[in-house]
């Protein structure tokens, strides 16, 4: 199939309001990316600007689907190629770097990513663990960490002016997976939090699975939704009890924003599916800006929206939850002049409180 192609799929036009965010081939650096969310916090003196990636979902032999496994090598290598024309400190990788932990996947994103000149970490997604119901011999966490984390699990890493804490939120503690898509963060990582978030300066927590209220966030069915981290409420009160300002994610393939105890989570795009794009996460004196990047040109992007449209109901919902966050950017404010101020989160209609 050549870019762009899926003549044979149901014709299913993008948003006409998603125009903006399409990236051209011939697309200049010089044009900042779409605003996603811009936070009052968290904030360092050393401007520090990092690239987030989720879901890249690479794969060397399926096709199609609503992640566009046959362009998933191809988007990866974008990223990188794009990241690299940009002046960051950093990337992270908010796990599912593969289709579902086959061996040669995983050789093939790190072939990828030796391409990158700026350090990199990563935490794992469901579909990078071993899971009970495998028919193929998934790498052990052990060989993620040697691989793509600064040595360990949990880690924390200073990028810049930032301690990045990443989280495997994918792994039971036996280190298997009896559910392809629950999540938590287990009581020996919790205490960990407890113990490292006290170390640090300017932390942003990082896992694969996001935070609860997604639904009361969007206009997003519950059904289409995966289950949140299964022990949030105790995960979140350890992040606000150190006045952690911000959660980062991704595993639900669409942009979106939570708020609970003054902490914020941050859910960035997929790379692999619609809008096929990664995040830039810029932190300053004067707070936090999310700025999406997308890596397809406009057939491509189009080609995403139209598996995504004929794949699933499951698939056809989070594409048109994410057409619906697009196309009124950012998701939220809060430097704007407080009478201008909304934070407004689709049907909810809920402000964030401010972070002054």
């Amino acid at each position: 199939m050549n870019e762009g192609s899926g003549d044979h799929l149901p014709r299913h036009e993008l948003p006409a309001e998603f125009g903006d965010l399409r990236a051209q081939d011939d697309a200049s650096h010089t044009d900042e990316p779409a605003m996603l969310a811009r936070f009052a916090r968290p904030r360092t003196e050393t401007r520090t600007t990092l690239a987030i990636v989720s879901d890249p979902h690479v794969s060397t032999a399926k096709e199609e689907t609503w992640k566009v496994f046959h362009r998933t090598e191809r988007r990866l290598r974008a990223a990188v190629t794009d990241i690299e024309a940009r002046d960051v400190d950093g990337v992270v990788f908010a796990g599912d770097l593969t289709e579902d932990g086959r061996p040669a996947d995983f050789e093939l994103v790190a072939d990828v990513l030796s391409d990158l000149r700026v350090p990199f970490v990563a935490v794992p997604g469901n579909h990078d663990v071993p899971k009970d119901f495998d028919d193929h011999e998934t790498p052990p966490i052990s060989d993620f960490q040697a691989d793509f984390t600064p040595g360990e699990l949990p880690f924390h890493e200073r990028i810049g002016g930032v301690d990045v804490l990443g989280l495997n939120s994918a792994s039971n503690p036996d280190g298997s997976l009896d559910d392809c898509h629950g999540g938590e963060v287990s009581p020996t990582q919790l205490d960990w939090l407890d113990n490292t978030l006290p170390e640090t300066e300017t932390p942003i927590v990082v896992s694969h699975h996001n935070m609860a209220g997604l639904a009361d966030r969007t206009d997003a069915d519950p059904a289409i939704l995966h289950s949140p981290l299964g022990d949030d409420e105790e995960f979140t009160e350890t992040l606000a009890r150190h006045d952690a300002a911000l959660h980062l994610s991704g595993h639900v393939h669409l942009p979106a924003v939570t708020e609970n105890r003054g902490v914020r989570g941050a859910v960035v795009p997929a790379l692999c599916s619609f809008p096929q794009a990664y995040t830039l996460l810029e932190v300053g004196p004067d707070g936090t800006t999310l700025r999406i990047v997308p890596v397809a040109d406009r057939e491509g992007v189009a080609e995403s929206y139209r598996l995504a449209q004929s794949h699933s109901a499951r698939s056809r919902g989070v594409s048109n939850v994410v057409a619906e966050q697009l196309a009124d950017l950012p998701l939220v404010d809060e430097r704007a002049p407080r009478e201008a101020h909304t934070g407004d989160f689709g049907k909810a209609k809920t402000p964030l409180a401010r972070l002054d």
